[in-house]
């Protein structure tokens, strides 16, 4: 009778040890199954960010080469975005809907979509900066078209109005000309400086004296919501001398 009872309980104390054995095994698989989730979450935003990363810069090297449809399309497939790739989007389909303007004779229209750049791509900054030269051309040049025709009506009442009519398109022409030249000397004055569009740099002109132009250089932060000072310059386009007024 004695050995009955030590055998039940020798198989009791045999239970409860495999019991604890078991929820010892449940607890690490557990902690294995949290530790891979972690794992497998982190591995996904590295690979979003990588996507988005890849597709920005497949998306510029398509903009130096004029192709803004396939750098659209290519920032257009994107799943997830950054700031950088929703920025340039932006940009892509303002300057195509500029573009069509343009086109189409609507120049207003044109320089409308140009007004502002989101991103601080260069490639963009680029292909901003000729587009607007191409629209203020076009907009001397029909300038000059009209008032020429107007003139030309008034010739026999008004000598006088003919030549303030040359006048106004020749301004018009050179307000052209100025438009284009700044651009370049923009970027004149950023390859020297080394501020480069990539690295959220913004160069804004505010002042012109014969060939010393003044530009206000700001530098966005990581996700393009604070532009900070980084000076106030003066350039000659001529000598290319720069100097830091503030």
């Amino acid at each position: 009778m004695t050995t009955i009872k030590f055998f039940k309980k020798a198989m009791v104390g045999t239970a409860t040890v495999a019991t604890i054995f078991a929820l010892a095994g449940c607890g690490k698989q557990s902690a294995s199954s949290s530790d891979t989730s972690s794992s497998s979450t982190s591995s996904s935003v590295r690979s979003s960010e990588s996507k988005a990363s890849k597709a920005y810069r497949t998306a510029n090297k398509l903009i130096q080469n004029h192709d803004y449809e396939g750098a659209y399309e290519q920032l257009s497939q994107l799943n997830d975005h950054n700031a950088q790739t929703e920025a340039l989007a932006d940009d892509l389909q303002s300057y195509m809907d500029a573009q069509k303007a343009y086109e189409n004779g609507d120049y207003d229209g044109a320089k409308n979509n140009l007004k502002s750049q989101k991103s601080t791509s260069t490639a963009m900054r680029n292909a901003y900066a000729d587009l607007q030269s191409k629209v203020s051309s076009a907009q001397g040049s029909t300038s000059s078209r009209t008032s020429s025709s107007t003139n030309s009506k008034q010739t026999n009442k008004q000598s006088s109005s003919t030549s303030a009519a040359t006048q106004q398109s020749s301004s018009a022409a050179n307000q052209a000309a100025s438009d284009a030249t700044s651009d370049n000397v923009v970027q004149q004055f950023a390859n020297k400086m080394g501020f480069s569009g990539s690295q959220g740099y913004q160069i804004m002109p505010t002042g012109k004296t014969g060939n010393v132009y003044k530009f206000e250089v700001r530098q966005n932060n990581s996700d393009n919501t604070v532009a900070s000072l980084i000076g106030i310059y003066q350039y000659n386009s001529q000598t290319g001398a720069v100097t830091k007024i503030a």
